[in-house]
């Protein structure tokens, strides 16, 4: 397992324990040194979406995204935040692309 898994790790179980600051410390530093890491923006995403900072939550889920602008997951949680922040419109369209991705993935399964 590289440094990066074992960080997010640790973000992960500090989130879990209750501690988001130290969640949140932990990936801001992840972030900066590994901004090519979907895996960090999309855990930075979630902890600030929890955390109720839905600014920073979709600023970190549009990093995420922009790294892979058709991540099925990515792309469902930027429809969560929008729903939170009252952007009707941009949540329906987040979830209108989540529904044609996981379609897509079900596709690909079945073919394989």
């Amino acid at each position: 397992m590289s440094n990066i898994d074992d960080k997010l790790e640790d973000a992960i179980l500090a989130f879990t324990l209750g501690e988001t600051q130290e969640a949140l410390n932990i990936l801001e530093a992840l972030s900066k040194k590994n901004a090519a890491s979907i895996d960090v923006w999309r855990a930075l995403a979630e902890v600030h979406l929890s955390h109720g900072d839905f600014d920073s939550a979709e600023e970190a889920c549009n990093k995420a995204l922009g790294l892979n602008p058709d991540d099925l997951t990515s792309t469902v949680s930027l429809a969560r935040i929008l729903v939170k922040k009252g952007d009707k419109d941009g949540a329906e369209e987040a979830s209108a692309k989540a529904r044609v991705l996981g379609w897509k993935e079900e596709l690909a399964e079945e073919n394989e």
